[in-house]
């Protein structure tokens, strides 16, 4: 899978380089995550936790209308639990790519609207309680956490030349837990702005 991860990633960038009407430019902006868990059929929501993304964004335009737009970002995800003062941060290489559809509002500006999903590969990730601070364990066995993670992107924005803005929800669709009877789903919005550079 993680093969599967990088090469998937390798052939955006390639086919992005050899596309002369690709627009590059760099994003960055705050995310607001948390982990849902369930166990035995009973959910449980922790408290969100503030992060940040930033990275790279192409827009390959299909028609005046119509692109599709993959991103390449560094994002931290995680939760924590105000009562117990505990808290969960991962740090996550990620690949959105979303299909977008514009919306000319004159004056160089437009509103457009996109969904997609995205692919997320955990680099690193810190639990904390108490003052105690915990590298987190990924891999396959009891009591570690899958590093793959994917889920849905479902959002609007608006662009002004080449600067944009963007609002987003990403809910996580895949089990990060290898436990039985036991499942944790990221969940995140985020808030981001972005500027092209050609």
């Amino acid at each position: 899978m993680k093969k599967i991860f990088f090469v998937g990633i390798l052939s955006i960038l390639l086919v992005g380089a050899s596309y002369a009407q690709a627009r590059i430019g760099v994003t960055a902006g705050l995310n607001a995550s948390n982990i849902t868990a369930k166990a035995d059929g009973i959910s449980v929501s922790a408290d969100y936790k503030a992060g940040f993304q930033a990275g790279l964004v192409a827009d390959f335009g299909i028609t005046e209308s119509f692109s599709i737009m993959p991103e390449l970002l560094f994002s931290q995800r995680g939760s924590k639990y105000k009562e117990f003062d505990s808290s969960l941060t991962l740090n996550y290489l990620q690949l959105p790519v979303n299909a977008t559809y514009k919306f000319d509002t004159g004056m160089g500006s437009q509103v457009f609207i996109f969904a997609g999903p995205y692919i997320g590969y955990a680099l690193s990730g810190k639990q904390k309680s108490d003052d105690i601070s915990e590298d987190v364990e990924f891999g396959s066995g009891d009591g570690e956490m899958k590093r793959l993670d994917f889920g849905l992107n479902v959002g609007a924005g608006f662009q002004y030349e080449k600067l944009f803005f963007k609002l987003q929800f990403n809910p996580g669709l895949y089990n990060l837990s290898n436990e039985k009877d036991y499942s944790t789903k990221n969940t995140n919005v985020a808030v981001t702005v972005g500027y092209y550079i050609n």
